[in-house]
């Protein structure tokens, strides 16, 4: 819906693979009035069912480290951009600096505790801290993964000391199908 505010004029499709999250997202796009703009389809990352060369932007907020087959998404969100075409990852990070990594993980530590407590629900605070503790891409990380997958990364913007990161890349045109 971000995307749809700042963009009047674009046609944007949503994937997810929960059933839950896509009913969540069709009550908001329609409490927004998006409907004929922003249309949402259940599927997974590594089998997206569009032709190549489909779409001028891919984003992914806060799910790259969720890919069960990330080698394999990569490979399909490369085949369906368009040449020169733009991949745009918002993701957490794992802060470089000593102290705000410390600050970061004891935060963490205690958030899954209360959100234990609160919720009742061990297995998401969980999986929340260990996937983004156990994710091995960001930073040059990253962009390695995207060199190796024919992107060639523009820009990464390390937001809130490290904490999250947002990546740009853009489809290496010479490595067309």
């Amino acid at each position: 819906m971000l995307l749809a505010n700042r963009f009047q004029h674009a046609n944007i499709t949503g994937l997810d693979p929960s059933d839950k999250m896509l009913k969540i997202a069709k009550k908001k796009i329609k409490n927004n009035f998006f409907e004929k703009r922003i249309h949402i389809i259940q599927g997974y990352s590594q089998n997206i069912p569009f032709k190549n060369e489909t779409f001028d932007i891919v984003t992914i907020a806060f799910g790259i480290r969720n890919f069960q087959y990330l080698h394999h998404s990569i490979r399909e969100i490369y085949r369906i951009l368009n040449p020169s075409g733009i991949l745009a990852i918002l993701e957490f990070s794992n802060p470089s600096n000593y102290w705000i990594k410390n600050i970061y993980h004891l935060y963490f530590h205690l958030i899954k505790k209360i959100g234990n407590f609160i919720s009742h629900n061990r297995y998401a605070y969980n999986y929340l801290q260990e996937s983004i503790f156990s994710f091995p891409y960001y930073n040059n990380n990253m962009n390695k993964l995207l060199k190796n997958h024919k992107f060639n990364p523009i820009y990464i913007q390390e937001l809130t000391f490290g904490i999250v990161s947002i990546y740009i890349a853009k489809k290496n045109e010479k490595n067309l199908f």
